[in-house]
């Protein structure tokens, strides 16, 4: 009897071990992003990707459509530990280290090809150091969109904009940029754009077509002034506490799993979403402004100083960061 009894425990021991050595880490990830979208998607393939590279260990469980919270208030989580992973603009990220944010200054870059570049190769190792201190590990670039201005007239040049009011998010580089331009910020958030447009508050609204299209805001301004305003690099970002926890097996693994991720790759995913809202705003009877490289150089040829004056907000980090994004510049061409 003393021998079957002691079969039974080993075997009960050897399943036990056997769950144990098979037991996945749940790792959950925020976002603001909808499933049904390509930044889901790019979720999902990060999801793929980590357990992929961790043999199942490591499991990603995506959390859309804010359920989390404000990304704001989920990265300040993601930095104590309390979130592992996230999807975040890097906004976001400049709450943590404010100099990051000069990473969006308003027409520095000549396209976004030479963005994606830039970001590659230029600053990722250094935008991951400046975040890791804050508890937040860089993983890998994201996108947002392009930023046009979306209003109920035609703006193709710095001149058209002079004197108009301008609905804005309240941040510095925002409010420095369009008095640059001549133009009058008015503070909104986005639910109250729509507001503004239709009593005149606002004479004009710089959105993504993620925004302008879904929203309806599109019924109310029906002309997209393809100037190219803004930027929009997004990033992927781990919990550094969490990250640090990992076995260095595991951690190699997602980041391996970050590193199949390009800007260009998921800039184009993103961009090809664009066409799809141009589509369909074309079609309800929308317009479309397309406007030219000259046209465009009357808004930026203003902006020099401008970046130096944002630059210099942050002291000798502002002035690192400026150095960077101007080298990748020259590296990478136009």
């Amino acid at each position: 009897m003393k021998i079957i009894k002691t079969f039974v425990a080993a075997g009960a021991l050897s399943a036990s071990l056997a769950v144990a050595a098979h037991a996945e880490t749940v790792l959950k990830l925020a976002t603001a992003a909808p499933e049904k979208t390509p930044w889901g998607a790019q979720v999902v393939r990060l999801a793929d990707a980590i357990a992929e590279e961790s043999e199942g260990r490591l499991k990603v469980e995506p959390y859309f459509n804010s359920q989390l919270g404000t990304e704001n208030d989920t990265l300040a989580q993601l930095a104590r530990g309390r979130i592992e992973m996230g999807l975040f603009t890097i906004s976001a990220g400049a709450q943590q280290a404010p100099e990051i944010g000069l990473m969006q200054l308003y027409g520095f870059f000549d396209s976004n090809d030479q963005r994606a570049c830039v970001q590659d190769n230029h600053l990722t190792d250094e935008i991951r150091a400046r975040l890791s201190p804050k508890g937040v590990y860089f993983g890998t670039w994201a996108e947002v969109g392009n930023g046009y201005l979306m209003a109920n007239r035609e703006i193709t040049s710095a001149e058209d904009v002079k004197g108009l009011k301008v609905g804005i998010s309240v941040n510095k580089i925002n409010t420095e940029y369009w008095k640059t331009l001549g133009a009058n910020p008015v503070p909104l958030s986005p639910g109250e754009a729509a507001s503004a447009a239709s009593t005149g508050l606002i004479d004009f609204y710089p959105t993504v077509y993620t925004f302008y299209i879904p929203s309806g805001f599109n019924k109310i301004y029906p002309i997209v002034n393809e100037y190219n305003y803004n930027n929009g690099p997004a990033m992927f970002a781990m919990s550094q506490r969490v990250m640090d926890r990992l076995s260095a097996e595991d951690q190699d693994a997602v980041k391996r799993a970050f590193a199949r991720f390009d800007s260009k790759q998921v800039m184009d995913e993103i961009f090809g979403f664009e066409d799809k809202m141009r589509e369909i705003h074309t079609s309800s009877g929308g317009k479309i402004v397309e406007v030219s490289a000259e046209q465009a150089a009357t808004f930026r040829e203003k902006l020099p100083p401008f970046w130096e004056t944002m630059a210099s907000e942050y002291g000798d980090d502002g002035a690192a960061i400026l150095k960077l994004m101007e080298e990748g510049k020259a590296a990478c061409g136009s």
